[in-house]
């Protein structure tokens, strides 16, 4: 698999690329299969969630298919009540002060409560099996504790994150207790997706850049350690947080296999060559016209293909009114990249 070798520095023929939200709204063929369900009501679909993750690949044939879900499957299959609004996103009940509410996290049984998972995993890996692609590695993925927790405690997709620091600092042992717990599920749920299948998997920290370093480092640092340490002796681990340009050498500490940086990153001589690195092109680039994601697309490959541990990607995910042919555009002009240029 071309991703993974990429990941261990053995030779490639190309750079590897896949990139984030592939699967999903700016697709024709994505609404067309979703009809009136909820997103929720995809991801719990198998047979529906197993087309929608492999959708991106019939037509751009990228290096990886992700697993179609969400990183709010776990807290859901808790019995956490989450609902999804269209141009809203998710709201969860949920009392973090609450006995019964904090038992909930504490009793996380994959097999019984995201078997749906395994069957989509499985179906995705079936469809790889048969189309004969030794390239094409599926990813496996989770949100990191804080991002999980800043939805339980805001209810729902913030802006500010009041809530969730004044819990923060108002309240740090009830803090840690819940990250624990958070980040035994995780671990949890990932072990059960390699156990299903999946090649590597990515660690999404969406909300994590809100963060100062020395917060990050307070609040997070331990508990993406301990996730890492546990998985990383299984498949390679990604480490993407939202906004991280200045967390960089703190998520390099960390070690994961590979880290995944947004489009503000610029100094990546702090990353120990060990370290994978993934990105970093503004989705928004995408909108542009097809000569300047051509050139911008060069620009990344040139900058960072020196490294013998680069895959392409989005800086985060690909938003719902991307214009196809650009991405066709980026595509083409990563596929005919030559790595001696």
């Amino acid at each position: 698999m071309r991703i993974l070798k990429a990941l261990k520095k053995e030779p490639i023929d190309r750079i590897p690329f896949w990139y984030m939200r592939q699967a999903g709204r700016y697709l024709p063929e994505y609404l067309q299969l979703k009809g009136s369900d909820s997103f929720l009501e995809l991801a719990m679909n198998p047979k529906k969630a197993i087309e929608i993750s492999i959708q991106p690949y019939k037509r751009f044939r990228m290096d990886a298919i992700i697993l179609f879900a969400d990183i709010l499957t776990p807290l859901q299959a808790v019995g956490i009540p989450i609902e999804f609004h269209e141009k809203i996103g998710p709201t969860l009940k949920y009392d973090v002060f609450n006995k019964d509410d904090l038992k909930k996290i504490k009793n996380f049984e994959p097999e019984k409560q995201v078997f749906y998972v395994r069957e989509i995993i499985q179906g995705i890996k079936n469809y790889i099996k048969n189309i004969n692609d030794d390239n094409v590695a599926l990813i496996g993925f989770s949100g990191a504790p804080f991002t999980l927790l800043s939805y339980l405690v805001e209810g729902g997709t913030a802006k500010k994150f009041e809530k969730t620091k004044e819990f923060m600092f108002n309240f740090e042992k009830d803090f840690h207790h819940l990250m624990e717990d958070i980040t035994n599920l995780t671990i949890e749920y990932l072990k059960f997706q390699i156990q299903s299948g999946v090649d590597l998997v990515q660690i999404f920290d969406s909300w994590g850049g809100i963060l100062s370093y020395h917060h990050y480092e307070e609040f997070c640092f331990p508990y993406l350690k301990k996730i890492i340490k546990n998985i990383k002796q299984y498949v390679p681990v990604i480490l993407f947080v939202g906004n991280n340009a200045h967390l960089v050498k703190l998520l390099s500490l960390l070690e994961p296999d590979c880290i995944s940086l947004d489009w503000r990153v610029e100094d990546i001589t702090m990353i120990p060559e060990n370290i994978a690195i993934q990105g970093n092109m503004d989705p928004l680039v995408l909108f542009g016209s097809s000569e300047r994601v051509k050139k911008e697309t060069l620009n990344i490959l040139n900058k960072f293909s020196k490294r013998k541990n680069f895959i392409f990607n989005l800086g985060h995910g690909i938003y719902p009114n991307t214009p196809l042919h650009n991405v066709e555009v980026m595509v083409q002009t990563i596929k005919e990249y030559r790595l001696n240029e």
